[in-house]
């Protein structure tokens, strides 16, 4: 078959049309490569040759797209090609390419994805770790850049954690000191630099909750029982909710 004219069709595909009728759209490189532009003959053998080059070159350049919108992993980038129903065979060639031409790095990926948890979230150590295995980088590469995370920056970030949530917090300082013990260990941090942290930071009961919640326990409780009866129910009660002795006669009504 006789190519008959090539027309550009995208920034990087030409439409083909040939003398039977039929229409071909190939990246420019697989023009190129097999020197159409001279030869303007395509046989059967040929066109299954073109085709396939073509499949795995859209292949190629659906996972560079993919990737420059930020780093990803090796396993990000297979299961994405995965997902898109590309043979084991085509994805394990692409992402050898990819490889050597240095758009998938694992080490490099590692590096950075650290940096910018670093930055940009409140995660600890271990929930930057939890989420690079799931990633499928290599253990090795995890442990080499978790190691390296510097113990002051680690310190430094739970204690702006600390600051931050006995903003948002309230209650008695027992019950806070638990509640921020494992807010931050869920995010990522080890107990024992948590609970330094914590030893080193005042942290006072909110005199305005603990009212609160006597005014509550005494309007629930006060037509069911004395008044000697009722005081030690809600001193129970204000005991189990994490306050100490000093906090309760601290308030007004025990004065």
């Amino acid at each position: 078959m006789k190519i008959l004219k090539f027309k550009k069709y995208s920034s990087d595909k030409y439409k083909i049309y040939l003398e039977n009728g039929n229409e071909m759209i190939l990246y420019e490189d697989i023009i190129l490569k097999n020197n159409l532009l001279f030869t303007k003959e395509i046989d059967d053998e040929l066109k299954d040759k073109l085709m396939s080059q073509n499949n795995y070159m859209a292949s190629l350049t659906k996972a560079i797209n993919y990737i420059s919108v930020r780093m990803r992993s090796k396993r990000e980038v297979e299961d994405y090609l995965n997902k898109h129903e590309i043979s084991k065979k085509e994805v394990n060639k692409i992402i050898k390419k990819l490889e050597k031409d240095g758009y998938i790095n694992d080490s490099s990926f590692a590096i950075s994805y650290v940096n910018d948890q670093l930055l940009l979230t409140n995660y600890g150590p271990y929930k930057i770790k939890n989420n690079l295995i799931k990633l499928g980088v290599p253990t090795e590469i995890i442990n080499d850049n978790i190691n390296k995370i510097n113990k002051d920056i680690v310190k430094e970030r739970i204690n702006k954690i600390i600051a931050k949530q006995l903003k948002i917090k309230k209650g008695s300082s027992n019950m806070l000191k638990i509640k921020l013990l494992n807010y931050i260990n869920n995010l990522g941090y080890d107990k024992a630099d948590i609970l330094n942290c914590l030893s080193s930071i005042k942290v006072e009961t909110d005199k305005a909750t603990l009212e609160k919640e006597y005014n509550k326990l005494y309007n629930r409780y006060s037509k069911k029982y004395d008044k000697e009866k009722l005081y030690y129910f809600i001193i129970q009660k204000l005991y189990s909710k994490g306050y100490t002795k000093e906090d309760i006669v601290s308030l007004k009504k025990y004065n």
